[in-house]
């Protein structure tokens, strides 16, 4: 006779059976490459036939088996087991609770390798098959690093049902609705809900890390959505809304992307309930995993890795939840290789980059390694912006002049070799793919706002081929009066000095000039320009000229890029990013 009695997710389960009535043999599921070991004989056929007479199954681990888990619990800062269940709707009765329950079997659950006939309190994860949409799902029961590795596991119900597969997974909070529903809970076991509304978090803090410290960092949420083919229009995009403790958030849609990654370390309380609104329909998958162990600091204390964002949370990201004082480093979710470093300081920023800032661009200096005098004590740029070549070429003149660089530019030659932007080929380095980014926060916010989108239209234009060939095409076409005023502009501004016969360097000027503000402010940045005083004393005919158009062919080339980038990326003149914080 068995017995179960629940309260809440806990368990009070009073078995009594003959341990000699089965003999422990092979189930038909396997797990790791072995077959789980089955304790009854529903077990062994991972079936259910006959509710009203086995309504458990107990299957245990080998000893390959725990090992397994045991090893994914280290490496992964805890471990999941995900087993899928297959039952008919037509078993169900209409008079009675249709109770889903699954546990872990424990080593102090045996007693000389046989199942004892009394097992008392601990977590379950528990469902109503009543409340099931689909007749085929998984359940993930997960495990902090530090927890017990488990002996075994049970799945009980009052149905017909299949225990069709059973595998070790990384440790998971979250459900996912495509194909195969899964919904994964944590140590304290959970309720499974087919509502897809929200998703709770608080038991996240039993499996994760709540600070990122150099050995571990904290988890990431995978969002999945299933934009529809008309995402609306640049002015009136359509979004998902989403609430995290007590900020909130809007992702908005885009036709090219149908994931987006939530870093915890981005949000003020990572570890609390999110809840979906307006189209939450297209919100496919809400799933926390953890971070892998690469990102966190090295063996030297140093980042080398990015962490994968949206660009919308970079600004705001809490500074308590860098993986270092000095700088933290990102890689932009929809272009993979474009890096963005964030400085606590300009004086960090600049021993990053003045000195390639120079070699790059500056006149005068373009193809030479300044001396650490100029990194002291010139200002390269408030924010940067650098193509693989560029980097290669910089790195490459180093090592053949033997020249001495500073710490910093050390740690950024680790980081591009790291992230294959630059690789080393003898004694030079040959471009790989990618770009870098930067700013600091010692930039006031409105600036920076201005500095992330210029600088990652830039980060862009590096990378992405379709992108240059449409800024090529509208340069091109451009008016030629207009182009003369911006060139001369960017001649003899103090704190620019670009070289204007560089024809790839103006076209990626030209065109992050235009699409650094939003569209609408286009023409307005532009006479503003032909305004100033500066301006005037040096190129009053030139900028009369703009004036006298009302900067209209400025705004006929933003039109173009601003719907190609909306078309292709979701993204718009101004706004780099698709998720936006509301508060």
């Amino acid at each position: 006779m068995q017995k179960f009695f629940f309260k809440s997710s806990i368990l009070f389960l009073i078995i009594a059976f003959s341990s000699c009535a089965f003999k422990a043999r092979n189930s038909s599921i396997g797990m790791s490459g072995e077959n789980l070991i089955a304790l009854n004989k529903a077990a062994k056929e991972a079936k259910i036939s006959n509710p009203h007479k086995k309504q458990y199954m107990f299957f245990k681990f080998t000893e390959n088996q725990k090992a397994h888990f045991s090893n994914v619990r280290y490496k992964k800062s805890g471990a999941g087991l995900s087993v899928r269940i297959s039952f008919s709707k037509n078993s169900i009765s209409k008079s009675m609770e249709n109770v889903f329950a699954m546990g872990f079997l424990f080593d102090d659950d045996f007693s000389n390798g046989t199942l004892k006939t009394s097992i008392y309190s601990r977590k379950l994860i528990t469902g109503n098959f009543s409340d099931f949409e689909s007749e085929d799902f998984r359940v993930v029961f997960s495990i902090a690093q530090n927890d017990i590795v488990p002996a075994g596991f049970f799945v009980y119900g009052n149905v017909k049902f299949k225990v069709t597969e059973a595998q070790i997974t990384e440790a998971a909070l979250g459900w996912e609705n495509e194909n195969i529903p899964l919904f994964a809970f944590g140590p304290n076991g959970g309720k499974i809900k087919w509502n897809f509304n929200s998703a709770d978090f608080s038991d996240a803090k039993n499996l994760f890390p709540d600070q990122n410290i150099p050995t571990r960092i904290m988890p990431k949420i995978e969002i999945g959505i299933s934009a529809p083919n008309d995402i609306g229009t640049f002015k009136n995009q359509k979004r998902v809304l989403v609430t995290a403790g007590e900020e909130k958030f809007s992702i908005r849609l885009s036709k090219n992307e149908n994931s987006k990654t939530l870093q915890t370390s981005a949000l003020k309380s990572p570890f609390e309930k999110i809840d979906l609104q307006e189209n939450k329909e297209l919100v496919k998958k809400l799933i926390m995993k953890s971070s892998d162990s690469v990102f966190a600091q090295d063996t030297n204390g140093k980042v080398l890795f990015p962490l994968k964002t949206d660009l919308g949370l970079v600004n705001n990201w809490p500074q308590k939840n860098w993986r270092r004082n000095d700088y933290e480093l990102f890689e932009w979710e929809i272009f993979p290789g474009v890096l963005f470093f964030d400085f606590a300081d300009y004086k960090i920023q600049n021993q990053f980059f003045t000195r390639i800032a120079y070699f790059v661009e500056k006149a005068g200096y373009k193809g030479t390694l300044v001396s650490d005098d100029f990194v002291e004590n010139k200002h390269g740029y408030n924010a940067h912006d650098y193509k693989a070549d560029d980097l290669a070429n910089f790195f490459s003149l180093v090592e053949q002049e033997n020249f001495q660089i500073n710490r910093y530019e050390e740690i950024l030659k680790e980081i591009l070799i790291a992230n294959k932007i630059i690789q080393k080929d003898k004694d030079e380095f040959k471009a790989g793919k990618g770009a870098v980014v930067s700013f600091s926060r010692e930039s006031p916010e409105y600036l920076r706002h201005t500095f992330m989108a210029h600088e990652s239209w830039h980060g862009i234009y590096f990378t992405d081929e379709s992108f240059r060939n449409l800024v090529a095409t509208c340069y091109n076409m451009f008016d030629k009066d207009s182009l003369n005023f911006l060139k001369k502009f960017w001649e003899t501004q103090p704190g620019l000095g670009y070289d204007t016969n560089n024809e790839y360097l103006m076209q990626n000027e030209f065109m992050a000039y235009i699409m650094q503000q939003s569209f609408s402010n286009v023409r307005n940045y532009f006479l503003q320009l032909a305004g100033r005083g500066s301006v005037n004393r040096i190129q009053p005919e030139s900028a009369e000229y703009i004036r006298n158009t009302n900067a209209q062919a400025f705004v006929d080339a933003a039109e173009i890029l601003n719907s190609y980038a909306f078309d292709n990326w979701g993204l718009a003149c101004g706004r780099v990013a698709l998720v936006q914080r509301l508060d």
